[in-house]
């Protein structure tokens, strides 16, 4: 059970903790299907079968070598695949792909039904904040306003913008020192690896959620994070939730 009096602040993930997608690969083939429409109207002739390989791993790669001020780590990827086409894409078409594309991805998202009643009460007894990975931040402010969450949050910290995204601890630093506060005070919901590697990395307490409906077996844990994480994940530290609501009975 988590020590109440020593935490101070919560820090959430955004995808797959607040948003949720009621289906994940056809989130991924709209948004591929989109990017790819896209080049083609660029001056692309690569089938959809040719173009696959050039976007693999799309957002794990490392950023793009050059750099353009003034761009998103999407943007820049973006103008990064359009070279290796033989396309050159201005600020504005970057832009304009950017924002369908990520229409295309959201088109299904939905906010979790019991986010709204946690976050209220959980933000008036504690400094609340959300730490995300996300390579264009425009579009998480947006959503934000959007779903009219922007109010739960006192801090808000995207990869795109600091420099650093999850499991690299940096990240979590950043939140802490807005917030104004010590490791040990705060505790980190998230539902991926990265987002338990980083927390703990960074000295907070992890909290992973796993929906019932998508939890495999009782080695859920050790599945997740692999043989290579394990060394990196005291299991009895590690505090695992089925729904956001669980917060209200831990806090």
């Amino acid at each position: 059970m988590i020590d109440v009096d020593n935490i101070r602040g919560i820090f959430f993930d955004l995808h797959g903790t607040i948003m949720l997608s009621p289906d994940l690969p056809a989130a991924w083939t709209r948004w591929f299907t989109s990017l790819h429409t896209y080049m083609v109207r660029q001056g692309s002739s690569i089938s959809r079968d040719e173009f696959a390989p050039y976007v693999q791993a799309f957002f794990e790669k490392p950023s793009p070598d050059f750099a353009d001020q003034g761009l998103s780590l999407y943007e820049r990827r973006l103008r990064d695949l359009g070279h290796r086409l033989g396309l050159d894409l201005d600020r504005t078409t970057l832009r304009d792909i950017v924002n369908h594309t990520i229409e295309a991805w959201y088109s299904d998202m939905y906010v979790d039904p019991e986010a709204y009643d946690v976050l209220r009460d959980l933000e008036q007894r504690f400094k609340t904040g959300l730490v995300t990975n996300w390579d264009y931040s425009p579009s998480i402010y947006r959503l934000l306003a959007d779903y009219e969450l922007e109010d739960y949050f006192e801090t808000v910290v995207v990869s795109d913008e600091v420099g650093v995204a999850k499991p690299d601890p940096r990240i979590f630093h950043v939140a802490l020192k807005r917030a104004g506060l010590q490791p040990k005070e705060a505790a980190y919901v998230g539902d991926a690896p990265e987002d338990v590697e980083g927390s703990l990395a960074a000295g907070l307490q992890p909290i992973l959620i796993k929906r019932k409906q998508v939890m495999k077996d009782s080695n859920y844990i050790e599945t997740l994070l692999g043989p290579r994480d394990r060394n990196l994940v005291d299991i009895d530290n590690l505090i695992t939730i089925t729904r956001l609501r669980r917060l209200l009975d831990l806090f």
